[in-house]
């Protein structure tokens, strides 16, 4: 009774524990974010720029590889030989200095080796290692601009979401109060049941409009807590506008382009590969080596102890690998055009990108154009026809389809501003100027 006892209140304080670690979280996390704050926590949470950090550090300790092979090595050697018989561990050094004999071999040494030429392949090495650091480093730029910008666009969606809820809400209640004129108007007689029926069929299509955007907007949320690398419960709301549309140049897009960071990874590629085919043609040049050696050896019980040393130059030359080598500077070489032909295709991709999103940008900007006249046209014919309908000059059908005409309006303004916003970031993103104006 007594352990089950404490078991309940070590369940009950680790509860306990728990909530208070929510509450906390939830009270650090701000009322409503904007944009700046989501993009600074998803530079410091998300995994996927952690991830790329990750990958630089690799570069990096590849790079202290790469560059730790030009210097001298240093090895320590130990070793203990049991034998089925005695043999030479010293060899016989005059007539009269014969050779040492014993069935048990201990050895130690240090053993130095300085490289003096390799055919150029150790420093290429290392330049390869050093484009490496600023392939990965161009990565992570491009992750960091790709999830601001998948950020950017969850962000605007929201904005649109939240502003299509407040134009439905008002739909809602103007419909509400349509149906308590139109009920006070079937109870007098002056109007038959079936114009009920109607406001009624109109109010329900409307409420249904309200509860599919607030779902989208709980679904919005949810992708841009992932985005952020946060729990959905710690975004509670986000406050900010849509960004304004500054002038833009086609002929600096092009510009802007080249500077892509995916752009400039590929061109590194592209030289890394080039360095890759010399370092494997460098295999057919010898290498050339100072070593140096020197340690001790013993028989059995370390008797007869003797000191031993050695130091030369060593060179090693390749004369024949059955086309090893050859094979090699082909592959190499095949590499190298494939990774040239890749950043051509970056670079007409990117082109046609910016293309795509200068012309998406335009549409857009047509599009809200339009919506803007749709939605002032669309207020005033409502405004006219509930006029008509109260002075008996017209229908509640005429009433309610302006009012429908003014939901769509509205629906079809919000869409163009996120699609103008939207537009505005791919062309960001295609530029590699994506960043925080909001």
């Amino acid at each position: 009774m007594k352990t089950k006892r404490t078991l309940t209140v070590t369940l009950a304080m680790l509860l306990f524990l728990s909530m208070l670690s929510s509450s906390a979280l939830a009270e650090g996390a701000p009322e409503a974010f904007t944009l700046n704050e989501c993009i600074a926590v998803a530079l410091k949470q998300s995994p996927l720029i952690k991830s790329a950090e990750f990958d630089i550090e690799a570069a990096r300790a590849s790079f202290h590889i790469s560059k730790g092979a030009l210097f001298p090595r240093l090895d320590a050697n130990a070793a203990y030989l049991k034998e089925n018989q005695n043999i030479p561990y010293i060899p016989a050094q005059a007539t009269n200095i014969p050779a040492k004999f014993s069935d048990e071999v201990y050895s130690w040494n240090l053993y130095l080796r300085v490289p003096v030429y390799e055919g150029g392949r150790l420093s290429r090495q290392v330049a390869v290692a050093e484009l490496e650091k600023a392939v990965q480093q161009a990565r992570k730029e491009f992750t960091v601009q790709d999830l601001v910008a998948n950020l950017t666009n969850t962000f605007n969606k929201f904005l649109q979401l939240k502003e299509l809820k407040k134009a439905y809400e008002k739909s809602v209640e103007a419909l509400e109060r349509q149906r308590k004129n139109t009920e006070l108007l079937v109870r007098s007689g002056r109007t038959a049941q079936v114009e009920l029926l109607r406001v009624e069929v109109q109010l329900a299509g409307e409420q249904q409009n309200l509860i599919k955007t607030d779902e989208a907007i709980i679904r919005t949320k949810n992708t841009l807590a992932f985005l952020m690398g946060v729990q959905a419960s710690d975004v509670r709301d986000i406050t900010g506008t849509f960004a304004p549309v500054a002038e833009i140049k086609q002929a600096d897009a092009y510009e802007l382009m080249k500077s892509r960071p995916d752009i400039l990874a590929l061109s590194q590629r592209t030289e890394q590969a080039k360095r890759r085919i010399a370092i494997a043609a460098g295999k057919r040049y010898p290498a050339v080596a100072l070593i140096g050696n020197y340690g001790n050896r013993a028989g059995q019980g370390l008797h007869d102890r003797e000191e031993v040393w050695e130091a030369g130059v060593v060179a090693t030359i390749n004369l024949f690998d059955a086309g090893i080598t050859s094979s090699e500077i082909r592959r190499e070489e095949s590499l190298y055009k494939k990774a040239a032909e890749e950043l051509r295709l970056a670079e007409l991709k990117g082109k046609l990108e910016v293309d795509n999103a200068l012309s998406s940008l335009r549409e857009a900007e047509n599009r809200l154009s339009v919506a803007k006249k749709a939605v002032v046209q669309s207020e005033e014919s409502l405004r006219i026809e509930e006029l008509k309908y109260k002075t008996g000059a017209g229908t509640i059908t005429d009433a309610l389809l302006a009012q429908s005409a003014m939901s769509l309006a509205q629906a079809n303004y919000y869409q163009a501003l996120y699609d103008q916003a939207s537009a505005l970031t791919e062309y960001k993103r295609s530029t590699g100027s994506i960043g925080v104006t909001q």
